[in-house]
């Protein structure tokens, strides 16, 4: 008796350790498991797990506020179709059986769902098939992640870029139009002079080089036929380009008009023409102005006489002499029009022979740059005409345009250019 008491006094502390053990594990486990239930509640996204019959075993906080439940007790044993529309529930349940049967996961960036409020959402979903450590198959864990913020944002960018294609349609239209219109305003075809003359007979040739840097730009020229044997040809360059030039220009162009009457005289045709457009623009909340020449030449004396407000030079070019100069300027600075409505304009003139021609151009003709960024300058272009000097026709103003295209490179014209070639071909009687 005395061995056996012994024993079981032996034994005791075995059988203490090992429930101490169970009690520390059981308490581990405890442990774990609120730890992983903390950190998926405080997730954003909703985690729930489901049996093989479809019924919830296990979700978190986010999920269970997502069903519209108080707390996981009211949602663990229940399915989808206590939750959802039976439509959208026999879709997600079917989801469901798929991936249990196939083993494969079902990963779908935006799926459409109606929250316990009946409010139309969208979440990215995940299912994966859940396994047990002997890969038994146990059920099936969901994880899905609120992005409706994002999806209306999607759709609200989406609206607008539709919007802002069928703005920028319009606007491709109207610019198209605006194109066709201003393109319509310059002289569609030239006077000769005398009228009754062919173009091939005309004592007075004109050509002209015209290209707006976008689809509508603020440079024009007009010609005007005075009489059989007296011609004027304006020219003009609004600041900057685009719609708000082009506007400006068709102001200028229709001033021009209206100034007809003063064709004859040089400085008065731009003084009147600087009250019509000052008059204007003075109401305008930025400042804008246009440089501006305006020549009369008479073929029967063999007279030019010109007016300039603040425009580039034009050249005159004697193909006899086979030279270039930039015609002879007053000793008056003109300011440009459209600043001062009260401005004086001077005139200057010249003596022309036959051959002579003479280049009127905007500044976007040699402002002009390299692709090291030289530019190409006045001063080229004087250099350029002076070697062209002894063509005639259209092959003089060609030649030039191409070479300052080359000077360009691919980056071309970033100007509105507008060159008008006036070419004296033989003076005529009065």
């Amino acid at each position: 008796m005395k061995d056996i008491h012994s024993n079981a006094d032996t034994d005791k502390p075995s059988a203490e350790k090992t429930i101490s053990d169970q009690q520390i594990c059981t308490r581990k486990l405890e442990l774990e498991n609120k730890t992983l239930r903390a950190v998926l509640d405080s997730m954003p996204d909703n985690i729930s797990i489901k049996d093989l019959e479809g019924r919830y075993i296990f979700d978190n906080s986010s999920h269970c506020r997502f069903l519209g439940a108080k707390d996981t007790s009211e949602v663990v044993g229940k399915t989808l179709f206590d939750f959802f529309p039976i439509e959208m529930a026999a879709k997600f349940h079917a989801e469901d059986l798929q991936v249990l049967r196939s083993g494969k996961p079902i990963v779908r960036c935006v799926d459409e769902a109606v929250d316990s409020g009946g409010k139309r959402v969208w979440m990215s979903v995940t299912k994966m098939p859940l396994y047990d450590e002997q890969g038994q198959l146990l059920g099936l864990v969901s994880a899905t992640r609120d992005v409706t913020a994002r999806r209306i944002a999607e759709e609200q960018l989406a609206k607008l870029a539709r919007e802002l294609q069928e703005k920028n349609t319009q606007l491709e239209d109207d610019l198209e139009t605006a194109r066709e219109l201003q393109s319509a305003l310059l002289p569609q075809q030239y006077p000769t002079f005398p009228s009754s003359a062919s173009h091939e007979a005309s004592a007075l040739r004109f050509r002209h080089f015209f290209r707006p840097s976008s689809s509508v730009g603020g440079d024009f020229f007009h010609i005007f036929q005075i009489s059989n044997s007296v011609a004027g040809v304006f020219i003009s360059d609004v600041m900057g380009h685009g719609v708000r030039g082009a506007l400006v220009a068709a102001i200028l162009r229709t001033l021009v008009e209206d100034s007809r009457a003063y064709a004859v005289q040089p400085a008065e045709f731009l003084q009147e023409l600087n009250r019509g457009i000052a008059g204007i623009l003075k109401h305008a909340y930025l400042p804008i102005f246009a440089s501006a020449c305006y020549v009369m030449i008479d073929i029967a004396r063999g007279e030019l006489r010109y007016a300039n407000a603040g425009h580039p030079t034009p050249l005159w070019i004697h193909r006899g002499r086979a030279t270039a100069e930039p015609l002879p300027a007053s000793s008056k600075r003109n300011p440009v029009l459209g600043i001062f409505q009260e401005a004086e304009y001077h005139s200057c003139g010249c003596e022309l022979l036959a051959g002579d021609t003479v280049l009127l151009f905007t500044d976007g003709l040699f402002e002009v740059d390299d692709a090291e960024g030289k530019q190409y300058g006045q001063d080229q272009l004087l250099r350029s005409a002076r070697e062209l000097a002894a063509l005639r026709g259209e092959e003089l103003d060609a030649h030039l345009v191409d070479e300052i295209q080359q000077f360009a490179g691919p980056k071309g014209f970033t100007d509105d250019v507008c060159l008008v070639a006036i070419e004296l071909d033989h003076l005529i009687e009065d």
